[in-house]
């Protein structure tokens, strides 16, 4: 595979960069339920998260495995089922470790980057491995 300056892998540039993409997504969701609507920070994050969750794996689908693409509704939904289950573990983490950081007075805008940054890596290993057969 290619690698981007030679040491980071152009797929993994893309995932980190769709990832970005769902950061903001993330964020939107996050304040819009915290700040705006009032539910509490966990319920908050658990949504923020499985929407953003759902948005790279569309984005992941479309573009940084464009060549591995699942097509046709059936791959394409059995896909994102496998994604969702197989970051669910990311996810989890990612939620726990926010909460209990938003918890313990950490301000919740760092307290969500921890969980975004600690469910990352991870869902791009197993991800790559079992929705898009590489690593």
């Amino acid at each position: 595979e290619r690698s981007f300056g030679r040491l980071i892998p152009t797929r993994f540039a893309l995932f980190g960069t769709v990832g970005a993409l769902g950061v903001i997504v993330h964020f939107l969701i996050l304040s819009a339920l915290f700040l705006r609507a009032g539910r509490s920070f966990a319920l908050a994050t658990i949504i923020a998260t499985f929407v953003a969750m759902s948005f790279n794996f569309w984005l992941n689908n479309w573009l940084t495995c464009r060549d591995q693409r699942l097509r046709g509704w059936r791959d394409v939904i059995w896909g994102w089922i496998g994604f969702c289950i197989t970051c669910s573990v990311g996810a989890f983490a990612n939620v726990a470790a926010a909460t209990l950081l938003e918890s313990r007075g950490v301000y919740w805008v760092a307290a969500a980057v921890a969980g975004i940054v600690i469910g990352a890596v991870w869902n791009y290993a197993l991800s790559s491995k079992f929705v898009w057969g590489r690593y």
